[in-house]
Protein backbone atom coordinates (compact mmCIF):
# COMPACT_ATOMS: atom_id res chain seq x y z
CA UNK A 1 0.00 0.00 0.00
CA UNK A 2 3.05 2.16 0.85
CA UNK A 3 4.63 1.60 -2.57
CA UNK A 4 1.32 2.70 -4.55
CA UNK A 5 0.98 6.06 -2.40
CA UNK A 6 4.93 6.49 -3.14
CA UNK A 7 4.81 9.62 -5.16
CA UNK A 8 7.65 8.13 -7.45
CA UNK A 9 5.46 4.80 -8.44
CA UNK A 10 4.98 4.89 -11.84
CA UNK A 11 0.82 4.49 -11.39
CA UNK A 12 0.90 7.40 -9.44
CA UNK A 13 2.88 9.54 -11.50
CA UNK A 14 0.92 8.81 -14.47
CA UNK A 15 -2.38 9.28 -12.32
CA UNK A 16 -0.68 12.52 -11.19
CA UNK A 17 -0.13 13.57 -15.38
CA UNK A 18 -3.85 12.81 -16.39
CA UNK A 19 -5.35 14.38 -13.65
CA UNK A 20 -3.37 17.69 -14.29
CA UNK A 21 -4.62 17.39 -17.89
CA UNK A 22 -8.10 17.29 -16.78
CA UNK A 23 -7.65 19.92 -14.96
CA UNK A 24 -5.42 21.76 -17.65
CA UNK A 25 -9.01 21.01 -19.93
CA UNK A 26 -11.58 22.73 -17.58
CA UNK A 27 -8.72 25.48 -17.47
CA UNK A 28 -8.96 25.99 -21.58
CA UNK A 29 -12.65 25.20 -21.32
CA UNK A 30 -14.11 27.66 -18.82
CA UNK A 31 -11.54 30.37 -20.68
CA UNK A 32 -12.50 30.11 -23.89
CA UNK A 33 -16.51 30.10 -22.90
CA UNK A 34 -17.37 33.97 -24.21
CA UNK A 35 -15.48 32.56 -27.70
CA UNK A 36 -13.30 35.56 -28.24
CA UNK A 37 -11.16 34.62 -25.60
CA UNK A 38 -10.06 31.13 -26.93
CA UNK A 39 -6.73 32.96 -28.29
CA UNK A 40 -5.75 33.71 -25.08
CA UNK A 41 -6.64 30.35 -23.93
CA UNK A 42 -4.89 28.33 -26.53
CA UNK A 43 -1.82 30.59 -25.67
CA UNK A 44 -2.37 29.77 -21.57
CA UNK A 45 -2.73 26.45 -22.61
CA UNK A 46 0.18 25.59 -24.47
CA UNK A 47 2.23 27.92 -21.64
CA UNK A 48 1.62 24.61 -19.65
CA UNK A 49 2.15 21.71 -22.00
CA UNK A 50 5.17 23.78 -22.97
CA UNK A 51 6.74 23.25 -19.50
CA UNK A 52 5.25 19.83 -19.54
CA UNK A 53 7.34 18.92 -22.14
CA UNK A 54 10.23 20.75 -20.56
CA UNK A 55 9.68 17.99 -18.10
CA UNK A 56 8.04 20.76 -15.53
CA UNK A 57 5.08 20.01 -13.74
CA UNK A 58 2.88 21.43 -10.91
CA UNK A 59 0.75 24.31 -10.48
CA UNK A 60 -1.03 24.15 -13.16
CA UNK A 61 -4.06 26.63 -13.02
CA UNK A 62 -1.90 28.88 -11.64
CA UNK A 63 0.38 28.94 -14.85
CA UNK A 64 -2.88 28.60 -17.08
CA UNK A 65 -4.29 31.67 -15.55
CA UNK A 66 -1.16 33.96 -15.03
CA UNK A 67 -0.41 33.59 -18.72
CA UNK A 68 -4.03 33.80 -19.81
CA UNK A 69 -3.60 37.35 -18.18
CA UNK A 70 -0.52 37.99 -19.58
CA UNK A 71 -1.70 37.53 -22.77
CA UNK A 72 -5.04 38.48 -22.77
CA UNK A 73 -4.79 41.32 -25.00
CA UNK A 74 -2.32 40.29 -27.59
CA UNK A 75 -4.19 37.04 -27.51
CA UNK A 76 -7.71 38.69 -28.32
CA UNK A 77 -6.36 40.44 -31.24
CA UNK A 78 -4.32 37.60 -32.49
CA UNK A 79 -7.14 35.57 -32.07
CA UNK A 80 -9.66 38.03 -33.90
CA UNK A 81 -7.38 38.48 -36.92
CA UNK A 82 -6.80 35.03 -37.72
CA UNK A 83 -10.43 34.11 -37.26
CA UNK A 84 -11.97 37.09 -39.39
CA UNK A 85 -9.06 35.97 -42.01
CA UNK A 86 -10.65 32.10 -41.65
CA UNK A 87 -14.45 33.28 -41.47
CA UNK A 88 -13.68 35.30 -44.85
CA UNK A 89 -11.92 32.62 -47.33
CA UNK A 90 -14.37 29.98 -45.76
CA UNK A 91 -17.20 32.24 -46.91
CA UNK A 92 -15.20 33.02 -50.39
CA UNK A 93 -14.96 29.05 -50.96
CA UNK A 94 -18.85 28.64 -50.03
CA UNK A 95 -19.26 31.29 -52.89
CA UNK A 96 -17.34 29.67 -55.53
CA UNK A 97 -18.86 26.20 -54.83
CA UNK A 98 -22.55 26.90 -54.50
CA UNK A 99 -23.01 30.53 -56.18
CA UNK A 100 -20.37 30.66 -59.02
CA UNK A 101 -21.09 28.81 -62.23
CA UNK A 102 -18.89 25.52 -62.35
CA UNK A 103 -16.13 26.90 -64.98
CA UNK A 104 -14.83 28.96 -61.98
CA UNK A 105 -14.24 26.13 -60.07
CA UNK A 106 -10.47 26.21 -59.98
CA UNK A 107 -10.39 29.50 -57.86
CA UNK A 108 -10.99 26.97 -55.15
CA UNK A 109 -7.37 26.67 -55.15
CA UNK A 110 -5.71 29.82 -54.31
CA UNK A 111 -8.49 30.37 -51.43
CA UNK A 112 -7.27 26.68 -49.86
CA UNK A 113 -4.21 27.49 -50.02
CA UNK A 114 -4.68 30.68 -48.20
CA UNK A 115 -6.91 28.64 -45.67
CA UNK A 116 -4.15 26.70 -44.53
CA UNK A 117 -1.60 29.65 -44.06
CA UNK A 118 -4.44 30.71 -41.82
CA UNK A 119 -4.79 27.28 -40.17
CA UNK A 120 -1.20 26.74 -40.06
CA UNK A 121 -0.39 30.49 -38.45
CA UNK A 122 -3.10 29.34 -35.42
CA UNK A 123 -1.00 26.28 -34.86
CA UNK A 124 2.19 28.02 -34.36
CA UNK A 125 1.05 31.43 -32.94
CA UNK A 126 -0.30 31.05 -29.87
CA UNK A 127 2.33 28.62 -28.67
CA UNK A 128 5.05 31.09 -29.56
CA UNK A 129 2.79 33.87 -28.02
CA UNK A 130 3.23 31.75 -25.03
CA UNK A 131 6.93 31.66 -25.11
CA UNK A 132 8.24 34.37 -26.82
CA UNK A 133 7.69 38.09 -26.44
CA UNK A 134 6.92 39.76 -30.00
CA UNK A 135 4.41 41.87 -31.61
CA UNK A 136 1.58 40.52 -33.47
CA UNK A 137 3.43 40.98 -36.77
CA UNK A 138 6.27 39.45 -35.79
CA UNK A 139 4.43 36.44 -34.19
CA UNK A 140 2.27 36.17 -37.33
CA UNK A 141 5.35 35.88 -39.78
CA UNK A 142 7.18 33.71 -37.30
CA UNK A 143 4.53 31.18 -37.54
CA UNK A 144 4.01 31.20 -40.76
CA UNK A 145 7.90 30.49 -41.28
CA UNK A 146 8.02 27.79 -38.82
CA UNK A 147 4.74 26.30 -40.33
CA UNK A 148 7.14 25.95 -43.49
CA UNK A 149 10.18 24.88 -41.70
CA UNK A 150 7.88 22.22 -39.99
CA UNK A 151 5.65 20.91 -43.10
CA UNK A 152 5.24 17.70 -42.08
CA UNK A 153 4.22 18.10 -38.58
CA UNK A 154 1.72 20.95 -40.40
CA UNK A 155 0.29 18.96 -42.19
CA UNK A 156 0.02 15.93 -39.95
CA UNK A 157 -1.85 18.58 -38.13
CA UNK A 158 -3.85 19.92 -40.22
CA UNK A 159 -5.33 16.27 -41.70
CA UNK A 160 -5.59 14.84 -37.89
CA UNK A 161 -7.97 17.79 -37.04
CA UNK A 162 -9.58 17.62 -40.39
CA UNK A 163 -10.49 13.89 -39.57
CA UNK A 164 -11.63 14.24 -36.59
CA UNK A 165 -14.11 16.81 -37.61
CA UNK A 166 -15.17 15.57 -40.79
CA UNK A 167 -15.74 12.46 -39.04
CA UNK A 168 -18.01 13.79 -36.21
CA UNK A 169 -20.03 15.95 -39.07
CA UNK A 170 -20.85 12.52 -40.68
CA UNK A 171 -21.52 10.43 -37.86
CA UNK A 172 -23.92 11.04 -34.72
CA UNK A 173 -22.02 8.25 -33.08
CA UNK A 174 -18.70 9.39 -33.56
CA UNK A 175 -19.53 12.99 -32.61
CA UNK A 176 -20.87 12.09 -29.05
CA UNK A 177 -17.84 10.39 -27.97
CA UNK A 178 -15.36 13.03 -29.19
CA UNK A 179 -17.36 15.90 -27.98
CA UNK A 180 -17.08 13.38 -24.59
CA UNK A 181 -13.34 13.29 -24.90
CA UNK A 182 -12.26 16.62 -25.80
CA UNK A 183 -14.76 17.73 -23.00
CA UNK A 184 -13.04 15.60 -20.27
CA UNK A 185 -9.25 15.80 -21.33
CA UNK A 186 -8.79 16.49 -25.48
CA UNK A 187 -7.59 19.46 -25.62
CA UNK A 188 -5.19 19.32 -23.07
CA UNK A 189 -3.94 16.07 -24.36
CA UNK A 190 -3.86 17.26 -27.93
CA UNK A 191 -2.00 20.19 -27.09
CA UNK A 192 0.36 18.27 -24.52
CA UNK A 193 0.91 15.69 -27.66
CA UNK A 194 1.79 18.75 -29.94
CA UNK A 195 3.99 20.56 -27.53
CA UNK A 196 7.03 17.81 -27.51
CA UNK A 197 7.15 18.33 -31.65
CA UNK A 198 6.30 22.18 -30.69
CA UNK A 199 9.42 22.18 -28.17
CA UNK A 200 11.82 20.36 -30.92
CA UNK A 201 11.13 23.16 -33.40
CA UNK A 202 11.20 25.99 -30.82
CA UNK A 203 14.86 24.52 -29.95
CA UNK A 204 15.99 24.66 -33.20
CA UNK A 205 15.63 28.05 -34.07
CA UNK A 206 16.95 29.03 -30.86
CA UNK A 207 20.15 27.50 -31.41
Amino acid sequence: MNRFFNPNNPVTVLLSRIFELILLNICFIFASIPIITIGPALSAMYAVTLKMADGDFGYTADTFFTSFRRNLKQGLQLWLILLASGLFLSADLYIVFFRLPAEYILLQIPIWLLLFTVVSSVIYVFPMLARYDQTNLQLIRNSLLLSLGNIPLTISIVVIAGIIIDLSVHNGSIMIMMFSIFLFIGFALFARIISVFLRRAFNKIQQ
